[in-house]
């Protein structure tokens, strides 16, 4: 007999692509080539906060399809695409952290994987 707990276990590793993909289309596109992640006309009237978490969902999703080596990012890589400076940008950093849908590695950022449903809740017109 199969034990019923086994239906909600999940490893860390797991990577739910359509959960992400359904929260990217419409917001974000990515260079097959480069892998860079490019915000729509949509997503640019999205606060600052938002927009860090689409990016990191988009490099997310461009390591996934094997366009970039690492889906972790800094800051500095992060400033131009946003359009926000160093010291702005990383508050915002450090209270995604706070919220746990961010994680900090050697001074790169990325959203682990449980956190894409949470990130999927907080776009508008979600509910």
């Amino acid at each position: 007999m199969t034990d019923p707990l086994n239906r909600i276990l999940v490893s860390g590793e797991e990577l739910d692509r359509a959960m992400l993909a359904t929260v990217l289309v419409g917001l974000v596109q990515i260079d097959k080539v480069s892998g860079d992640v490019r915000f729509s006309a949509r997503s640019a009237k999205l606060t600052k906060k938002m927009q860090i978490l689409l990016l990191l969902l988009g490099r997310k999703a461009a390591k996934a399809m094997g366009l970039i080596d690492t889906e972790a990012t800094g800051p500095k890589e992060m400033e131009p695409v946003l359009g926000l400076k160093g010291g702005p940008l990383r508050g915002q950093l450090f209270q995604l952290k706070k919220e746990r849908l961010v994680q900090a590695v050697k001074g790169k950022y990325l959203i682990p994987n449980y956190a894409i449903e949470a990130v999927k809740e907080l776009l508008p017109g979600s509910d």
